[in-house]
């Protein structure tokens, strides 16, 4: 199977040896009374700060609300133990393990890939790597199988990531090596977009997904393949990747970022190696994209590993991710960017080793809606939030009694 995640993880295992790398869950889970109509209770699985998500984790996956108070995060891999979903309402604050809670739909360890959330933060959707698509309406208190028999999405695929409008009813999901699927009333029922004749037909190599806030334009990427967009729900497709587009041909592209209006985009291309792992972006009115990584003197020269990037709700703010690198951030729309694993004690220095240390195994990245507030996830590594676009972090895998530098 085609999947650079799994020779991302290699890289990773082979190189954690050489890296010094920073628990147990709370036993209470949610109240059985469910949220309140304000958000979860406060009284929620885990009540110390960073109780439930001390120590080192393989991050897959994050997401957050428009205004940054909730979050949820997911932790993956094939093998192991505590591979569950994690929310916080307190913008990282304190966090509630869900996946601990008996006779749940998501209980018990899952190869977890990807996770979205609505705008106020009450809706969630969060796919298993060969596994099956869950969705919540209550904030995470309870949740529901959406790949049940009579499904179209029924029985295990490989799942690799997710997206969610707004208002958390629309929701689009990729399979790594298989179809594009959309649903209109929260995984409900869903509708197979790769069908003969869509420019989207047929199996591919599927990486990631992205969606406006009203769920009508939708953009996606293929992993040595194509950028395709929609501006219909989902109904048709076109191919970004045409010659002259300024992205022709095919890349190893391996996640996507929209605006709330869809009018602007943001895409990375990674991979172990090879020339043109590059950040492009692109906007409605100029009708081209731009290969921001090109620029002499830029902070993103040259090529990276970049695994994933997220945008504000203008498009103005954007922040990117390194595998075995560092984090980005961009205020300008990509003209210019600020590495903030140079800048930042807690994100830069891991244990005290020093500048030298700051490059992490980031997975995934995500951005509030005004682009102020951050949270990203290290595979094999911590949880971090930020204020003030990337400029000052917290890590919130560390312990209670030690807390953050």
């Amino acid at each position: 199977m085609k999947n650079l995640y799994i020779i991302y993880c290699a890289v990773a295992l082979s190189l954690l040896a050489g890296c010094k790398m920073a628990s147990s869950p709370s036993s209470d889970g949610p109240s059985s009374d469910g949220p309140s109509s304000d958000g979860p209770s406060s009284d929620g699985p885990s009540s110390e700060p960073g109780a439930s998500i001390s120590g080192s984790k393989t991050w897959t996956s994050i997401a957050m609300s428009d205004d940054g108070q909730y979050l949820a995060a997911v932790v993956g891999d094939s093998t192991g133990d505590g591979r569950h979903i994690y929310t916080s309402s307190d913008s990282g604050a304190k966090w509630a393990d869900l996946s601990i809670v008996p006779d749940s739909a998501i209980a018990g360890d899952k190869y977890w890939i990807s996770i979205a959330m609505s705008g106020n933060g009450d809706k969630l959707a969060a796919v298993v790597f060969s596994g099956h698509i869950y969705t919540s309406d209550n904030y995470g208190a309870t949740w529901t199988d959406r790949s049940t028999a009579g499904s179209v999405i029924a029985g295990n695929k490989i799942w690799y990531s997710i997206a969610m409008s707004d208002d958390g009813q629309k929701l689009a999901a990729v399979v790594n090596g298989g179809h594009l699927y959309t649903s209109t009333d929260l995984g409900e029922t869903w509708s197979d977009r790769s069908g003969t004749g869509s420019a989207i037909a047929g199996d591919k190599y599927w990486q990631s997904i992205a969606m406006s806030d009203d769920g009508k334009c939708l953009a996606a990427v293929v992993d040595g393949g194509h950028i395709y967009t929609s501006d219909n729900y989902g109904a048709t497709w076109t191919d970004r990747s045409t010659a002259g587009s300024g992205i022709a041909g095919d890349k190893n592209w391996q996640s996507i970022a929209i605006s709330d209006d869809g009018q602007e985009l943001a895409a990375v291309v990674g991979g172990a190696s090879g020339d043109g792992r590059h950040i492009y972006t692109f906007s409605n009115s100029e009708a081209t994209w731009t290969n921001r990584s090109t620029a002499t003197g830029s902070e993103i020269a040259g090529n990276k590993i970049w695994i994933s990037i997220a945008m504000s709700g203008n498009g103005e703010k954007l922040a990117a991710v390194v595998f075995g690198g560092h984090i980005y951030t961009s205020s300008d729309s990509g003209d210019s960017w600020t590495d903030r694993s140079e800048e930042s004690f807690v994100i830069g220095d891991d244990d005290n080793e020093g500048p030298n240390n700051a490059n992490r195994f980031w997975r995934s990245i995500a951005m509030s809606g005004n682009g102020q507030e951050l949270a990203a996830v290290a595979y094999n590594g911590h949880l971090y939030t930020a204020t003030n676009l990337g400029a000052d972090w917290t890590d919130r895998s560390r312990a209670p009694s030690i807390g953050t530098p």
